[in-house]
């Protein structure tokens, strides 16, 4: 084998050393979250697939070997969101409806009840001082009487029939406001998952 020769593979030999050499200093350099120079190239950091963008729970904007894992995370969160917030804005919503709707009645049986006892408190005096006027006194007399009774048992009525609508309203707030806190949950589990994914 001639010297020329011999320092011919030998030079060969040393490119390629170089070459294998230089590609894994390459190699080595793809850190998990560590910098990288082009967007959107992959690379196998590890046991899991890496690609060179912006990580999205980041404050500073740069190129960083992201997880893929952490991508679909992302990728998931937001498109979850726009239901999620929906979900709350109706939500939110009932419960705000629901409790306008609870202060109105509460103060129409407040009022009903003040009628009640008014007029029964009135109609009591009035036929102590005049005992036989529903038997023995005039017509005008008798249909006066009957027209207070009846609104007495009009507002009795709507006492017992919007305590009863208060209760219903009740079980609707409880009903939204889990819901609330249920989609919440559900929001803030997804940011977790996607913390704990992409974790710097």
């Amino acid at each position: 084998m001639s010297k020329k020769f011999i320092a011919s593979a030998t030079a060969v030999l040393f490119v390629a050393a170089s070459l294998v050499t230089g590609l894994s200093s390459a190699q080595a350099a793809n850190k998990a979250n560590g910098a990288c120079a082009k967007a959107n190239v992959s690379a196998k950091i590890g046991k899991n697939t890496y690609k060179c963008t912006y990580n999205p729970t980041a404050t500073v904007k740069k190129l960083t070997w992201t997880s893929t894992i952490c991508i679909q995370a992302n990728t998931d969160l937001k498109s979850a969101l726009p239901l999620s917030n929906s979900l709350l804005t109706s939500y939110n919503g009932r419960v705000s409806s629901a409790t306008r709707q609870k202060n109105t009645n509460t103060k129409l049986i407040t009022a009903s009840q003040a009628n009640v006892d008014k007029w029964s408190k009135d109609l009591a005096a009035y036929l102590a001082a005049h005992p036989t006027s529903e038997t023995t006194g005039s017509e005008a007399e008798k249909k006066n009487i009957a027209a207070v009774k009846d609104g007495i048992a009009r507002n009795k009525q709507r006492v017992i029939d919007l305590t009863a609508t208060l209760a219903d309203l009740d079980k609707q707030i409880k009903e939204a406001q889990d819901g609330s806190t249920a989609t919440q949950a559900d929001i803030d589990s997804a940011k977790a998952t996607l913390a704990a994914a992409c974790k710097l």
